[in-house]
């Protein structure tokens, strides 16, 4: 079992729901709502060390979903870290992050799903795709990459 893995179904263990929305509330991870470029869904900040989701107010229910997950993903994974701060002033390279993040993402989310996905003998990236509204390409690198 992977590190993200392991954090997933510890998280799910601790608070008996893979909801990342609940999940946030119960860790006082407050979620704010905000009008952002379309081309940011959303983004961690922490604030006197408390840890806040932003939103995008545009995005559709399963894009709000995941995003939240990701953004959960950031915090539990990576801490208070500033990837900003990371990518200006260094050569460490962010997209690890994201896709740790991503990966955080997919699996959490596929637990909320997992009920409907009982009895199948196998899975494939376009089930999972199909059951938790990620892009395919996620779902390959979370779970096949």
């Amino acid at each position: 079992m992977n590190k993200i893995e392991h954090n997933v179904r510890q998280l799910i263990n601790r608070y008996k729901s893979a909801d990342p929305f609940f999940i946030c509330e119960k860790m006082e991870i407050l979620i704010v709502d905000k009008d952002l470029p379309s081309s940011i869904n959303g983004f961690t900040v922490t604030i006197d060390k408390l840890p806040f989701i932003v939103l995008n107010t545009s995005l559709d229910y399963y894009n709000r979903r995941f995003t939240a997950a990701h953004e959960l993903g950031h915090i539990i994974l990576h801490g208070t870290t500033n990837t900003i701060k990371l990518s200006i002033n260094t050569s460490f390279c962010v997209s690890k992050f994201e896709k740790e993040a991503d990966s955080f993402a997919a699996r959490l989310l596929l637990a909320l799903e997992l009920d409907e996905t009982e009895g199948m003998e196998s899975i494939t990236s376009d089930d999972i795709s199909k059951l938790t509204h990620i892009p395919k390409s996620v779902i390959e690198d979370a779970f096949f990459g």
